[in-house]
């Protein structure tokens, strides 16, 4: 069947080579700058390129239209019902009005519901009757669910979209059953991706045109407030309180034609503010666009589901690009005032879209099939990408603790039913042995099927869960799960909150000066800011887009302001590379820790360098130049003594990656100014979101062709990369910095860490959680409401901190004190690792296990083998238990040894 699906199944009249074919054929083909025309070098820069779009399976056109209508038709049904673009209005009135009452009685019924069937462990009904009682009750509580969650639109509008975004594979599993049901799941699937493709863009170029065709589309103020009257959102009086009129509602009027804003004398501009908290008008107008990245994410799933099995680097290209592009909307939200509301839709977007493709292969695959395909996969994640589960588990501890700790409560309840055996459907308790598990390594970490008594005070499941959960190095893994909570905070509060806060503080103080003076101001903060490593051009082009727009309108008009922000933002990319290049990397190339931090001995680096000696101006060469990383780029063309003219010549090409980016921020000022209370341009919020959307896919291209040349030239030219010689002096460096880590690690084995360091890093995590989740779950009660355009004199009462209200305070203490606790372990750590480089014995104090583990040793037994066979840490059960630090740089066994009982982990 597969011959002949080739065979028939091809459109266009020919026999097409599938993409990924191509793309093989393109990378593996011999390179050379003097051998290849202009024509090949584009088509590998295009071949490297499409690799962030689905992979579409050929397709006869009859064919290909009718699985398009069969994923246009929940699409069309959702911007029928749910969006401004049909009868969204109307369905969310009359839903918020008249059901979300039952939904209060619904969701407790439905909890009690399923809480009941989790103490009766019907998971474990196997018997015919139970099978489809079993069924029956998934059925009942799914279809429940769905009631509640649309009856809760009023309070929470993004749960449409999430619902579009889960029902949308069953319906695609549905249609297959129904007009495909001879043809296998996966010829199915992979027949999808196109189509689905087709329809998404087709989605977003329909609201596109819907959009700019009449004004009354555009999302601006005028239209903001009609649709937070018309869907009954509550304003914000408590805030504003002198917005109140004497009937109870808002001191301004509407009028529709010509779209205006009336603001009586005694009521103020800023009183259009009461409506800013209420975000499902936002939501019924951006709902084809959000319908549209779900499809496209959905396309893509169905890619790497192909016949032909997919390149993991897409894989990871789509994740990376799926990453930029809801950050790129999220900065651009959060620049306009809703940014909280816009990043928890995002968020629930892309869960919803992960449960749908969970919920695809459950329904496409049989269960064999599902756990084969999952032990595949998880064995070639473990042996890829085992480095990295470290980090993983540190977000899924940061991200899930609160609901862990509800889990383990769950559990000992249904193991206290058990106990009883009052249910007949009860699974009894039991005893058993718990069997060694294996880590990301594939080390052995065993408790040598040690007996467990079963009827302790948590079930069997939970407790094979715990021991999972316990032979994790924990001490990393919680620093990784603070890191990641402090990765959340910064951007939840220094970038959607203090950003903004200062743009506009900013724009407010530059106001009365000249053009020239706040062009040097930008530019001394923005070179300073270049300057640092870490710090990429994108907030740059964003801050000049926005501040030189705010100053130069009134001498050089909107458009003139964006040429000369443009023009500034290129100048002050020019002049950046050129201090990088000479000032650092020629001045300081004698500097040890300035070649290391660039990374002169990579392999990365050293067909960089390769690229960068080619004579000429090339193309790979301008995409190392445009799409590289900023400071090492320029720091490793002052190291390698390049000349600094055709280095600027090829940087030239940036001028397409600050160009969107510049717009952007432009665009989003533009769209908060009116004209007492009409909005002086009504498109520019659409326009902002646009090129945010540029953004993302442009800056994330330049970095594909990059990396695609890099790859290219380090396998194409291995022997010239392996010449280079190694710079030993940095070499030395790295290998102490490794032998450092690798101490480091050893010093932080869960099993040695003192009692107090490990109250220390547990009281950070707990810190980190407890923040992370205020700000989430309660953003009005954290930060009060600010946008670009406001002032702090007039919005913070003159007050900068008043940005920060109590809970908000209180969040911002916790995540300090989680920081200083964090520091306080580090110092631990890191003093421990300097006694022991020094050849050190580990003294009593270290610490061990307290009473409890220790009486837990007795019954198991634990150990760590590394690859080549070193015993990194031994805890055996006996008398004489000893953990050995064996981290030398030489690869020998340390002095340092300490007596402990083993424990089990």
């Amino acid at each position: 069947m597969r011959e002949r699906h080739r065979d028939n199944e091809v459109h266009r009249g020919s026999a097409e080579q599938p993409m990924d074919e191509r793309d093989d054929e393109s990378i593996n083909s011999a390179y050379s700058d003097e051998e290849t025309n202009n024509e090949s070098v584009i088509m590998r820069v295009f071949n490297g390129v499409v690799i962030v779009f689905p992979k579409v399976e050929p397709l006869p056109w009859d064919t290909f239209f009718k699985i398009s209508f069969i994923c246009a038709v929940p699409a069309a049904a959702y911007v029928l019902l749910f969006t401004l673009m049909g009868f969204g209005l109307s369905v969310f009135q009359f839903v918020s009005g008249h059901m979300e009452q039952y939904a209060l009685y619904l969701a407790p019924v439905l909890v009690a519901f399923i809480f009941c069937l989790y103490m009766l462990d019907f998971s474990y009904w196997d018997s015919k009757i139970g099978q489809v009682m079993r069924k029956l009750s998934w059925g009942i509580f799914v279809l429940g669910c769905m009631v509640v969650i649309l009856f809760l639109s009023g309070e929470y509008p993004y749960t449409p979209i999430c619902l579009f975004a889960v029902l949308t594979p069953m319906w695609l599993v549905l249609a297959k059953h129904i007009f495909y049901d001879r043809k296998s799941t996966r010829v199915y699937v992979s027949w999808l991706s196109g189509p689905l493709f087709f329809v998404s863009l087709l989605t977003v170029m329909v609201w596109l045109i819907w959009t700019f065709l009449r004004d009354e589309n555009e999302w601006n103020e005028v239209t903001r407030l009609e649709a937070a009257e018309e869907t009954g959102c509550e304003p914000n009086f408590e805030d504003y309180p002198e917005c109140q009129n004497s009937e109870r509602d808002v001191c301004f009027e509407l009028v529709p034609s010509p779209p205006d804003v009336i603001f009586p004398d005694d009521c103020d501009e800023k009183c259009v503010e009461v409506y800013d908290g209420c975000l499902n008008t936002f939501i019924l107008w951006v709902g084809p666009l959000l319908v549209s990245l779900a499809l496209f994410f959905l396309s893509f799933f169905c890619t790497f589901l192909r016949t032909e099995g997919t390149n993991e680097k897409d894989i990871i290209n789509f994740g990376k690009l799926w990453i930029f592009l809801l950050f790129s909307m999220w900065v651009t939200s959060s620049l306009s005032g809703i940014g909280s509301g816009v990043a928890t839709v995002l968020l629930a977007l892309t869960l919803a879209s992960f449960a749908g493709t969970v919920v695809f292969l459950s329904a496409s695959f049989s269960r064999p099939d599902q756990k084969e395909q999952a032990t595949a996969v998880w064995a070639r994640v473990k042996e890829k990408y085992g480095a990295y589960l470290d980090w993983a588990r540190g977000l899924a501890v940061v991200v899930t603790l609160p609901l862990a700790l509800v889990y383990i409560v769950l559990s000992f309840l249904n193991q206290c039913v058990r106990r009883t055996g009052i249910f007949m459907c009860s699974k009894a308790a039991e005893s058993g042995t718990l069997d060694g598990t294996e880590n990301d390594r594939g080390e052995r970490s065993s408790v040598n099927s040690a007996k467990i008594d079963w009827t302790d005070w948590i079930t069997e499941r939970t407790r094979q869960q715990v021991y999972v959960f316990r032979s994790w190095d924990r001490s990393k893994i919680y620093t990784y799960a603070i890191y990641w909570g402090a990765a959340f905070m910064m951007l939840s509060v220094i970038v959607a909150q203090v950003t903004v806060l200062f743009l506009s503080w900013l724009i407010e103080q530059t106001s009365k000066m000249s053009l020239g003076a706040v062009t040097g101001i930008l530019v001394g903060v923005g070179m300073l800011m270049f300057l640092l490593p870490p710090v990429p051009g994108v907030p740059i082009y964003l801050t000049l887009g926005i501040v030189i727009v705010a100053i130069g309108r009134d001498t050089l008009g909107y458009i003139g302001s964006m040429a000369y922000a443009a023009a500034v933002s290129l100048a002050l990319k020019l002049l950046a590379c050129t201090l990088q290049q000479k000032l650092i990397g020629d001045n300081l190339s004698h500097y040890v820790s300035v070649r290391q931090f660039v990374g002169i001995n990579s392999n990365l680096i050293r067909s960089m360098r390769l690229i960068l000696a080619d004579p000429g101006i090339s193309i790979a060469k301008v995409a190392i130049l445009v799409g590289g990383p900023d400071w090492p780029t320029s720091v490793l063309c002052g190291l390698m003594k390049l000349d600094l003219v055709p280095i600027l010549v090829g940087t030239l090409p940036v001028i397409f990656l600050i160009l969107p980016t510049m717009l952007t921020g432009s665009f989003t000022y533009m769209a908060g100014l009116s004209d007492h209370g009409t909005p002086l341009f009504p498109w520019a919020g659409v326009a902002a979101t646009i090129f945010a959307a540029v953004t993302a896919i442009v800056q994330f291209g330049s970095m594909i062709v990059a990396a695609f040349f890099l790859e290219q030239t380090a396998a194409m030219r291995q022997v010239e990369v392996t010449a280079i010689p190694i710079d030993e002096e940095v070499k030395e460096a790295e290998d102490k910095a490794e032998y450092g880590q690798k101490v480091y690690s050893d010093v932080t084995q869960w099993i040695i860490v003192p009692r107090m360091a490990k109250i220390t890093i547990t009281l950070s995590l707990l810190c980190m959680v407890s923040c992370c989740y205020m700000v989430q779950l309660f953003p009005s009660l954290c930060f009060a409401e600010y946008e670009l355009t406001d002032t702090i004199s007039d919005k913070l009462d003159g007050n900068w901190a008043n940005l920060f209200k109590p809970l908000g305070r209180l969040a911002v203490v916790i995540f300090v004190a989680s920081c200083i606790l964090l520091w306080f372990f580090n110092t631990w750590a890191k003093r421990k690792s300097a006694q022991i480089m020094k050849g050190a014995m580990i003294s009593p104090e270290h610490g061990g296990p307290n009473a409890e583990e220790a009486a837990a040793s007795e019954n198991y037994a634990v150990e760590t083998i590394s690859r080549n066979g070193v015993v990194d840490v031994v805890a055996r059960a006996g008398s004489r238990n000893t953990v050995q630090v064996v981290s030398t740089p030489d690869g020998e066994r340390s002095g340092s040894s300490r007596h402990i009982p083993a424990v089990p982990i």
